[in-house]
């Protein structure tokens, strides 16, 4: 039995065969089969497979008339003896160590199916253009790398919007769709949509790997004619019917399967009816007569139910526009808005350029000025580099080839990924330098394991970008990161730009928004601000987490800001100093970071074996601002958070011996230090903090 069969349907791709059959041939797993069946191909694409095959017996070629991709499938399907078997498109190709990674982690995990991404590439700028919508849609924007079974898979990334339904992007147990006599229904268009479905929740262990082994090309298809429109609204007919029927055999009783059952069949629903309004109602026979009569019945009431309910909504949506805009133009020719309007013209243009020169600044005014008249757009290839974008790394390459593929698809070009190798052990660096070939705006800098605020200190010293931008190589970014937070930065001169993040459960495979890493209630109204207006709670704005915030580098520079040498909790002492040292802060309210915990390998997981990190970064942080005369406009700030944080660093340790470390070193000098007992209970914003210090102390 060979481990994998490949098996690729061929019909007429002559351009595009030879390539995707060599990806399949250098695979580094040996033992596969290539299966390629030609559907009755008219060009010359089976004379180049012959030819590979004479040099290559693992290619089985079998020819059959054609029947379509379903068809081709299955025949291929019925010929494969692998242990699992993963579909290949002919006009499309795959990177040369998927297989083997793939089975490898199948085999580790005892798994019915893996999945994972693909990356899109262009045929030409021309089709680019006309379908954007796929230059990242095959990256998941969440990896879902704990096993669990197909359903609740399934369930979990259809409800997070990370289901990708084509049978490209996953390898399957072959005995497992034997077993359940799964197959691609024949005859119909997205026939993925209902295989992949079928296939995941059959599967009792599942996984998905987030790293781009698939490489899909986007080429320009031929102009959508009316028989096409048929087969398209047919397809998804036949799906939706399939699903519905499984859905009711199978009684499924968990409620977040059934949202995410019912939120696929509703977005095929709506799929299908953008078809059904260009359907040729007359030519409808002629397409149904060789359907069987019950389900030509079935499918012309779903499409006139389909068409009855988008005429209702049109012509209520009409209605409400017409209405809409017939109160919009009697407000705009009213006297009172016309006279209102050039009256209060100038006055009104007056207040706002007050505001604006009193919170921004001359320089940005006028700079925001000269923009809105110029009407240019944001230039993303700008020809210097614009951010320095900082990872440290240890032992990182489980999720190195998702960072740096996420980094590298940032919509910023004008950018440089500068990863700082903490004397890793596990092949992080192999990893980094098969990038660093691909694309130099990777640089790497080596280093002895000396942790993190060091690694991050000897990026800066390397780094040329206007802004510096601190990840981890674990986490998961937009890709508008970059562009989001260096423009907001140039628009408001800003020294340090705060954003938004969410955060993902590795285990739990759940996402969630991070609100307290920039809660939003807290911030002033205008923009920029600083420590002059909201010096109070200028440390209950955000956290010290460096991977939410972008610094400028000359104002780093200039500050002489450098991350603490200390093991965890390194970011203290460089952010807290930033926020109170800057005069101009703004904040960009995306979420444009996600940041994976509860996985027991990333640089915050370490707290336990050095407990009190924490507490000699908050001891750092007040006598650097003693010294720069700067604890005065920020004490009440600091107070609070650090009896709030060393609270939260005491509860939260699990091992009782570190636990009993904090706690003897807040007693026996912390405390002291912060001089708690210098303040009343009216001065601590959270009363329960301080009710819990005051058993502590005693």
């Amino acid at each position: 039995m060979k481990k994998v069969s490949v098996i690729i349907p061929i019909y007429n791709v002559e351009n595009y065969i030879e390539e995707c059959l060599v990806s399949a041939l250098n695979q580094t797993l040996k033992d596969i089969e290539i299966i390629c069946v030609d559907d009755g191909t008219k060009d010359s694409s089976m004379e180049i497979v012959e030819r590979y095959a004479q040099k290559d017996d693992r290619i089985v070629i079998i020819h059959r008339e054609n029947g379509g991709l379903s068809a081709a499938r299955n025949t291929g399907l019925e010929a494969a003896t692998g242990e699992y078997v993963y579909f290949l498109d002919s006009d499309d190709y795959i990177t040369e160590d998927m297989l083997e990674i793939l089975y490898h982690e199948c085999k580790k995990d005892d798994l019915d199916n893996i999945y994972f991404d693909a990356e899109s590439f262009y045929e030409s700028e021309e089709v680019k253009q006309e379908q954007p919508q796929y230059i990242h849609y095959y990256r998941r924007p969440a990896a879902f790398e704990q096993v669990m079974s197909g359903p609740e898979l399934y369930a979990t990334m259809e409800n997070l919007n990370c289901y990708r339904p084509s049978a490209c992007l996953q390898m399957l147990r072959r005995s497992l769709l034997l077993d359940q006599g799964i197959t691609f229904y024949e005859g119909i268009v997205h026939e993925d949509q209902l295989f992949t479905i079928q296939a995941i929740l059959v599967a009792k262990r599942a996984k998905h790997m987030d790293i781009p082994f698939y490489k899909r090309r986007v080429r320009a298809g031929s102009i959508m004619t009316a028989s096409k429109e048929f087969q398209s609204s047919y397809g998804y007919f036949v799906c939706l019917s399939q699903i519905k029927k499984l859905v009711l055999e199978r009684n499924y009783q968990d409620p977040e399967l059934m949202r995410a059952l019912k939120k696929r069949m509703l977005a095929l629903q709506k799929m299908a009816a953008k078809d059904v309004d260009n359907i040729p109602y007359e030519g409808l026979g002629k397409e149904l007569e060789n359907h069987p009569l019950t389900e030509q019945i079935d499918y012309l009431l779903w499409v006139r139910g389909l068409a009855e309910c988008r005429q209702l909504n049109n012509e209520r949506v009409n209605e409400s526009k017409q209405m809409m805009e017939k109160k919009i133009a009697d407000i705009k020719n009213s006297t009172t808005f016309r006279l209102g309007g050039r009256i209060l013209y100038i006055p009104r243009k007056t207040v706002n350029f007050i505001k604006n020169i009193k919170y921004k600044g001359w320089k940005c005014t006028i700079a925001g000025i000269q923009r809105k008249f110029a009407k240019k757009e944001q230039d993303l290839s700008p020809d210097h580099v614009c951010v320095s974008v900082i990872i440290p790394m240890y032992n990182a390459r489980k999720y190195l080839r998702e960072c740096l593929e996420r980094l590298l698809m940032q919509t910023l070009q004008s950018i440089e990924i500068i990863c700082v190798n903490d004397g890793s052990t596990d092949g992080t660096l192999a990893l980094l330098q098969e990038y660093e070939k691909k694309d130099s705006r990777i640089r790497i800098v080596n280093q002895e394991n000396q942790g993190a605020g060091i690694a991050r200190n000897n990026g800066m010293a390397v780094a040329q970008g206007e802004y510096y931008l601190f990840l981890d190589a674990d986490d998961i970014f937009d890709k508008r990161l970059c562009e989001k937070a260096y423009y907001k930065a140039k628009y408001d001169a800003a020294d340090v730009v705060l954003f938004q993040a969410f955060r993902y459960n590795v285990q739990t495979c759940k996402k969630e928004e991070m609100n307290w890493v920039l809660k939003e209630q807290l911030l002033p109204k205008h923009m920029p601000f600083s420590i002059k207006d909201v010096g109070n709670k200028i440390y209950q704005i955000t956290t010290a987490c460096p991977w939410s915030k972008m610094f400028r580098a000359d104002f780093v520079k200039q500050q002489h800001l450098t991350f603490q040498n200390v093991k965890n909790a390194n970011d203290v002492f460089f952010v807290r100093t930033a926020l109170a040292c800057a005069n101009r802060i703004t904040v960009v309210k995306k979420r444009l970071v996600t940041y994976r915990f509860n996985d027991g390998n990333n640089i915050q997981s370490g707290k336990s074996k050095a407990p009190i990190e924490f507490y000699k970064a908050f001891k750092a942080l007040k006598e650097e601002l003693i010294q720069r005369n700067l604890y005065s406009k920020v004490e009440k700030s600091y107070v609070n958070m650090v009896l709030k944080e060393s609270l939260f660093n005491l509860e939260t340790t699990k091992d009782e011996k570190a636990k009993q470390i904090i706690l003897d070193t807040l007693r026996g000098e912390g405390f002291a230090f912060f001089e708690l007992d210098k303040y009343s209970k009216n001065y601590f914003y959270d009363k329960k903090d301080y009710e819990k210090y005051q058993k502590l102390k005693a």
